[in-house]
């Protein structure tokens, strides 16, 4: 009798084993997007969502919600009244042969799958902020052992973060494609790029203030937090940086910013003249001190100033 028992409590062992190994998560296809739950939840309740799989084959513009609202007739103890997407999964775009923009929203997290954009071609544009939800930043191989991401087969031309990538591997990826990076106004901005950016031509930052605080050992490098930002030196003269108007002095005098050679206001990034040429006209007296505003003083102190069309800098 003990050994049929025990041959029952084996087998029963045996199942149970086998549908962990074979569990299947809930999805859902919303506006041509399947969600999965990736098994992770907050403890108060809320489950995570990855992206599994784009079925827009034919969009050239694509948009990653961090938050999917689901009907009541299908809600679940496991969606709740929306699903909270955190993740992207393998070959999520594999399907989007044309795709040209992506915009994946703050809280998302692109993951460690090589294969996510099997498939797809370089980018245009990228919108990307790795933030919020951390519980995808590395992968464990079950040793104990973490890595970092892949973003194997990710190109763009534009980039554009408002809470910033500190992921090595990430620009490591996209900087031999990169042209412009954009960075939003916000506190918590951190941009890095581990190794330079050969073809890289502009930087529009709307940060108030210069994003990092402390400077490297590097010269060339300041630091925020484990996210930094690397220029070769040859690079000050071939990258244009524009910033908001009233921040241009915070900027040129900053330890590292300072360093590029063309700084410009932004709201001359798509004129054809510059800051400097903007206030430059035939009522200016020559020999005068302008501010970059325009307004003419007799004693310039420290600062950026225009005179007979060109800018100088005191300090």
């Amino acid at each position: 009798m003990k050994k049929v028992l025990w041959l029952i409590v084996c087998l029963m062992t045996m199942v149970m084993s086998a549908n962990a190994h074979n569990t299947h998560y809930p999805t859902y296809t919303i506006d041509g997007i399947t969600y999965e739950m990736d098994g992770s939840w907050d403890g108060c309740g809320t489950y995570f969502w990855r992206v599994q799989k784009v079925h827009k084959s034919n969009n050239k513009t694509i948009v990653i919600p961090s938050k999917v609202p689901i009907e009541k007739e299908q809600r679940t103890k496991w969606s709740g009244e929306e699903l909270q997407i955190v993740g992207i999964g393998s070959e999520a775009f594999s399907e989007c042969i044309y795709l040209d923009s992506l915009v994946i929203s703050d809280g998302i997290t692109i993951g460690n799958n090589p294969n996510t954009f099997k498939g797809c071609r370089p980018l245009e544009y990228l919108y990307y902020s790795k933030g919020g939800y951390q519980g995808l930043a590395n992968w464990g191989d079950g040793r104990g052992l973490y890595h970092e991401m892949e973003y194997n087969g990710l190109s763009c031309k534009t980039f554009e973060t408002s809470l910033g990538c500190a992921e090595k591997p990430f620009w490591t990826t996209i900087g031999e494609t990169l042209e412009k990076i954009i960075i939003r106004e916000t506190n918590r901005v951190c941009t890095c790029m581990d190794s330079c950016c050969p073809y890289l031509k502009t930087i529009v930052c709307y940060a108030a203030n210069p994003p990092y605080t402390s400077a490297a050992s590097s010269p060339n490098t300041y630091t925020c937090g484990n996210a930094y930002i690397t220029f070769e030196s040859w690079q000050w003269s071939t990258i244009t940086l524009y910033v908001p108007r009233e921040s241009l002095e915070k900027y040129y005098f900053d330890k590292v910013w300072g360093e590029i050679d063309n700084i410009y206001a932004i709201d001359e990034m798509n004129s054809a003249t510059t800051s400097i040429n903007s206030i430059t006209n035939e009522t200016m007296e020559n020999d005068a001190w302008y501010t970059i505003n325009g307004t003419k003083i007799d004693n310039p102190t420290k600062g950026i100033y225009i005179k007979n069309g060109k800018k100088y800098i005191i300090k």
